[in-house]
């Protein structure tokens, strides 16, 4: 079932899997911070994040209230997909 989310804590490293497709094109983000992954339809088959920390780091300065006081792997996708939805919208993926 997707997505799939998978961390290392031993890399800092995350991706999140949106299909088995397979990737014929990646694309880094401009802060170096994440790599999307795509099919040949130009379909988002996975997002790479690069530096769990410093997502954690940006996530705490721009999010954290008091409700939400702890960065969690599982919070990832609520984090990147407005930046992805704004990358997508200045990039194309094909």
């Amino acid at each position: 079932m997707y997505p799939k989310i998978t961390y290392s804590k031993e890399n800092g490293m995350a991706y999140i899997a949106f299909s088995d497709n397979k990737i014929v094109k990646s694309i880094e983000s401009e802060d170096e911070l994440f790599v999307l992954d795509v099919d040949k339809n130009g379909e988002l088959v996975g997002i790479e994040i690069l530096s769990v920390s410093r997502l954690e780091k940006n996530f705490n300065n721009s999010y954290v209230t008091e409700q939400v006081s702890k960065f969690s792997p599982a919070m990832l996708p609520a984090y990147i997909i407005p930046r992805l939805f704004h990358f997508s919208h200045s990039q194309s993926f094909s």
